[in-house]
């Protein structure tokens, strides 16, 4: 397997093999099998979860329900979801409208834990095996353990929580939830950044933090700070613009253009899903160059580009700039329903359809 070229000019090349990709790389590293090789790389990686919010919509959209069940009238969820489901209203009265959507009930595809599961069960369980867990919250520490991991057969102490400050009196952004809880994850050689409400793929996560592996064995000190699983999607939200060597150059998320950003032309295209996979101390070194540039107590961040409104800084920063810096790689191994995010309690049907489909791949022996 040439692991420059399928992440780079033969992008296509990748999802064909992505089920294959951990062995050959547990033959370049001359392991025994996958198991030996997923040891290894674990043991050398921090998981950086990120659970610590609701989301405006999210939370307007359970209210919304909670009104609409008490006035009796029809589902205020959409009208084409699946009979066999639970319609996602019906269980909006169990629901603490406080707690992180993360730990939202939805229905368990994965063949194991209890169902139903919480949304982030899919995240967690992703990235279970692939090392140390740090898990960035704002409250609801008991609930998590409780309902998420220890369900989920987390190992005990294989996890830390670090609770997202909130300077001027609101969040900043995963860029900033990343900076606080750097000193849990800098020591790593490896960061996988998990998003933690997308209809994640345990085959994806290890098939990437595989061949970042390949590509620090095979580049050294040039092998990218960035290595992101994408999808091949029709017209998606967050395209990717690639140059000829098929380097990520663009990232097209909002986030990064304000309210009014352009979007690519409509296309297929490369997206991102809700994982990255950093080199550790590159991500440190990014972070620090940003926070240094553009960070201030009385107004927050003040990046380029961004929202001024928000004064956020998104890991979609890193990324750009390691794009622009050439440090940037992507790997086509996702399927496009990885890119599932529930944003409000509408795309509940949604994401269990897309994760029926994810879950199908969990039989690979990696």
């Amino acid at each position: 397997m040439d692991f420059l070229r399928i992440t780079g000019p033969s992008l296509e090349d990748g999802f064909p093999f992505r089920a294959f990709l951990p062995a050959e790389v547990t033959g370049l590293r001359g392991l025994k099998d996958t198991r030996a090789l997923r040891l290894r790389i674990a043991g050398r990686t921090s998981t950086l979860t990120l659970l610590a919010g609701s989301g405006s919509r999210w939370v307007s959209s359970l209210r919304k329900a909670r009104d609409v069940m008490t006035s009796g009238s029809q589902d205020p969820v959409d009208g084409n979801r699946d009979a066999n489901l639970v319609r996602p209203a019906d269980r909006v009265g169990s629901t603490d409208p406080d707690e992180p959507r993360g730990l939202f009930p939805v229905r368990n595809a994965m063949g194991f834990g209890p169902d139903p599961v919480p949304i982030a069960a899919y995240a967690l369980a992703a990235v279970r095996d692939l090392g140390r867990h740090v898990i960035v919250v704002r409250g609801w520490e008991e609930a998590i353990e409780r309902r998420l991991l220890l369900p989920l057969g987390f190992e005990p102490d294989s996890w830390s929580f670090r609770t997202q400050e909130a300077p001027g009196g609101k969040p900043r952004g995963h860029g900033d939830a990343a900076f606080q809880a750097m000193e849990l994850w800098s020591a790593s050689d490896y960061v996988i950044v998990n998003f933690g409400g997308d209809a994640s793929s345990p085959l994806s996560a290890f098939a990437g933090l595989a061949v970042m592996d390949a590509l620090c064995s095979i580049m050294g000190d040039d092998a990218p700070g960035l290595l992101m699983p994408v999808a091949l999607a029709h017209d998606p939200a967050y395209p990717i613009g690639l140059d000829q060597n098929g380097l990520p150059r663009s990232f097209g998320h909002a986030k990064l253009k304000g309210a009014d950003g352009t979007r690519l032309a409509p296309g297929d295209a490369y997206t991102n899903v809700g994982l990255r996979i950093y080199r550790a101390k590159v991500l440190a070194e990014t972070i620090s160059r940003l926070r240094a540039s553009w960070w201030s107590a009385t107004g927050g961040y003040a990046i380029p580009g961004n929202d001024p409104s928000g004064g956020e800084f998104a890991l979609d920063n890193v990324d750009a700039l390691l794009a622009e810096e050439g440090k940037a790689r992507l790997l086509h191994v996702c399927r496009p329903q990885e890119l599932s995010p529930v944003k409000s309690l509408a795309d509940v049907p949604r994401f269990e359809r897309d994760i029926g489909i994810v879950c199908a791949d969990w039989t690979v022996d990696l």
